[in-house]
């Protein structure tokens, strides 16, 4: 089975975690905001990949439904703030719509979507996926939709967050390089920098 119709992808602001002022405090100000404006970077690459010629940007669910009028095929609306976003994500949730499923979420470690694909661009559905997961799912079981969910991931939006990213040897180098005294190997840096950094 194959998509209907090409798919619209969406990066949404309002599926971003909040600011956390303990990122600036961890990295600095200035780490902090080129750690942001790369994320943001790498997901409007996901997007314009994920969905080439329909790749949009939106603050809330109410642009989002502003940026995709007119389009009646798939969505796919992704955070600015998840290090880990790849191609898999776009096939596994691009796989899931051929096969007929409704709505797809993916979760932050926050319990709150980073990714939401759906198999239209209803608004309805759209306005609800900057909350809690649960009016999401309701709605669509009311509409007889399948759900489906694909594997979590960590956000980078606090300093726990961005201890993790050190420490994982699969980060992106453009984020790792802004982490400064966070970075293992550097002058006390990772965990044992940490725990000084805390007490």
């Amino acid at each position: 089975m194959g998509l209907t119709s090409p798919p619209a992808a969406v990066v949404l602001d309002a599926l971003a975690a909040p600011r956390d002022p303990g990122l600036d405090e961890a990295v600095g100000p200035g780490a902090a905001q080129r750690l942001r404006r790369e994320l943001r970077a790498m997901a409007r690459r996901w997007a314009a990949l994920a969905a080439p010629g329909r790749a949009f940007e939106a603050t809330s669910p109410a642009a989002a439904v502003l940026a995709l009028d007119g389009h009646d095929g798939p969505v796919v609306l992704v955070a600015p703030d998840v290090p880990s976003l790849s191609h898999e994500h776009a096939r596994a949730t691009f796989d899931d719509l051929r096969e007929g499923i409704g709505v797809i979420v993916g979760s932050g470690h926050d319990a709150r979507p980073f990714l939401v694909g759906l198999a239209s661009a209803d608004a309805d559905l759209i306005e609800l996926t900057a909350g809690p997961f649960e009016p999401l799912f309701g709605a669509a079981l009311e509409r007889g939709l399948t759900l489906s969910m694909i594997r979590h991931e960590r956000r980078l939006a606090s300093a726990g967050d961005a201890l993790a990213l050190a420490l994982d040897p699969l980060a992106p180098a453009a984020l790792v390089a802004e982490l400064g005294w966070l970075r293992p190997g550097a002058p006390g840096g990772g965990r044992a920098g940490a725990r000084r950094r805390a007490s």
